[in-house]
C-alpha cells in the first residue's frame, strides 16, 4: 500500500515534530495556545495513484482519530472523492501545519479551532517539503488558501536554493505561484511545481468546509473536480 519508505517517514515526522514544537514554544504567549501540549496528526494513506491532498491542519475529530480529514470537512471530502471515481485510500492525505491549531474558547475550559499565523505556515513548511520529497506524488490538490500559500513558499524557497541555475520555464513557474495569492484567482487550474529532481502538476481546490458554510461554492467544486480527473488522466497515459 505505501510505495514511500515508511522508516524515512516516521523518522521524519519524529524529527521535524521535535523541532517544530520547539519553534511554537518560543512564541507560545504570542500564539496565544491553552495550555497542555500540541495535538499532532500526521500525514497518513498511500501513493498508489500518485496523488496528495494537502489541507490546512487537523480539527478535534482529527486529534482524536489520529488521521487527517476526518471530520464534517473530511466526510465531504470522501464523499467528492467518491464521486469522482477516487479511493480515498489510494491518495496521500497530509496537512501543512500537522498540530491542531487551538485557542482558549468563549467558555472557560474550552477550545476551538483558529487560522494558522504565517509563522505557522512557513514554520511547517520543510516538513512538507519532507513529505513531498518522500512521497514524489504526479498531483497535488490543496483545499483552500493555508496549502495554497505554502506551496507559493516552497517553490519560492527552491527558487531560492536554485542559486540561479534556473531554466526560463522553471522561472515562469515561480513567477505564476508567486501570483497566485487566492484560492478565488486560481481554483481548479493546473499549476507546475519544480522540485529537486521531479515535477508534480498542482491544481488548488477550496477547503471541503467551504462547501458547508457557502452551498453555491458546489458547482464550481464538481468543475474543478472534473479538471483533476481530466489531469490524472493524462498523468496515467
Amino acid at each position: 500500500m505505501f510505495a514511500y519508505n515508511l522508516q524515512e517517514m516516521e523518522h521524519l515526522n519524529g524529527d521535524f515534530q521535535t523541532r517544530c514544537t520547539r519553534e511554537v514554544e518560543k512564541r507560545r504567549d504570542t500564539l496565544k495556545l491553552p495550555a497542555g501540549p500540541l495535538e499532532y496528526v500526521y500525514g497518513h494513506g498511500s501513493c498508489a495513484a500518485g496523488i496528495m491532498l494537502i489541507g490546512e491542519a487537523p480539527g478535534k475529530d482529527e486529534v482524536r482519530m489520529g488521521r487527517p480529514f476526518v471530520g464534517k470537512a473530511g466526510s465531504i471530502l470522501s464523499e467528492i472523492l467518491e464521486n469522482t471515481g477516487f479511493d480515498r485510500e489510494d491518495l496521500y492525505i497530509t496537512n501543512v501545519v500537522k498540530y491542531r491549531l487551538s485557542r482558549e474558547g468563549k467558555r472557560p475550559g474550552t477550545v476551538a479551532n483558529r487560522p494558522a499565523t504565517t509563522f505557522e505556515i512557513t514554520n511547517s513548511m520543510l516538513w512538507l517539503i519532507g513529505e513531498i520529497l518522500l512521497v514524489r506524488p504526479k498531483l497535488i490538490l490543496t483545499l483552500g488558501n493555508v496549502p495554497l500559500k505554502a506551496m507559493r513558499h516552497i517553490a519560492q524557497y527552491f527558487q531560492a536554493t536554485a542559486q540561479g541555475n534556473l531554466t526560463e520555464l522553471e522561472k515562469s513557474y515561480y513567477e505564476e505561484y508567486v501570483n497566485m495569492s487566492e484560492i478565488g484567482m486560481c481554483h481548479g487550474r493546473q499549476l507546475t511545481c519544480s522540485f529537486k529532481d521531479f515535477t508534480a502538476t498542482h491544481i488548488p481546490l477550496y477547503h471541503p468546509a467551504s462547501l458547508i458554510y457557502n452551498r453555491s461554492l458546489r458547482k464550481a467544486y464538481d468543475a474543478d473536480m472534473k479538471e483533476v480527473q481530466r489531469c490524472v488522466a493524462l498523468l496515467s497515459e
